[in-house]
């Protein structure tokens, strides 16, 4: 089993990349269970520039126009059963870096060759905001909407409401933590809900690969 994690985050080793970080940890024991990271504030990601050219030009060694380090990100998502999207809140929504890389997810939505490819494959989502009510259900209902776009399975954790949320400041009112980089470790059920977040995509991306062993038609491309 195959979960690609990816924090949308432009400050590395800031909050989201330590609640992700965590989060996966807790699991990494566990047979079976494969993660692969990625950390955008590393990684030459570029806007979507709505060309269409994914749409009859796609050849398997070049899946979009734009040459960006999204070439070594398609092919662990091809091959994933599972997408973790950790974005931090911006100004009530999330960040910029989050959403040029699910723009850039299009093509598995119009790729002549990738069209249908995240069909039926897990999404979870995590959004860390520095205030507590400042845009983490936003957050994550938007990168939900597009789980829905790519006929995923969303994975609702059973602690939280939606997705997991967490807060960097002290008790999610705006003060510090003293001598704390990263004060979203300090947020003990934000990070139950990250945790309940991937529990619930492990059971459901057994439930799938499950139904492909015998047979059932899952991924099929539209």
């Amino acid at each position: 089993m195959k979960i690609v994690a990816l924090s949308g985050s432009p400050v590395r080793g800031g909050n989201v990349d330590a609640l992700l970080v965590k989060t996966v940890e807790v699991f990494k024991e566990r047979s079976g269970l494969e993660f692969r990271l990625f950390f955008l504030s590393e990684m030459d990601v570029l806007p979507c520039s709505h060309c269409n050219w994914c749409l009859r030009k796609q050849r398997p060694k070049r899946l979009c126009a734009i040459e960006d380090d999204m070439r070594e990100i398609y092919p662990a998502l091809d091959e994933c059963d599972g997408l973790l999207i950790a974005s931090p809140v911006h100004f009530l929504r999330l960040s910029a870096l989050s959403a040029s890389f699910i723009d850039r997810l299009r093509i598995y939505y119009h790729g002549n060759l990738t069209r249908g490819l995240m069909r039926n494959k897990v999404g979870g989502a995590i959004a860390v905001s520095w205030y507590r009510d400042a845009g983490i259900d936003l957050t994550i209902q938007t990168i939900y909407s597009a789980f829905h776009v790519l006929k995923m399975v969303v994975a609702a954790p059973d602690i939280g409401v939606i997705g997991g949320g967490a807060c960097a400041s002290l008790h999610g009112t705006g003060g510090l933590v003293k001598g704390s980089k990263n004060a979203v470790l300090e947020d003990e059920y934000g990070l139950t809900t990250a945790k309940s977040v991937v529990e619930r995509m492990i059971e459901l991306c057994e439930i799938m690969i499950k139904g492909n062993a015998r047979g059932n038609v899952i991924g099929k491309s539209v």
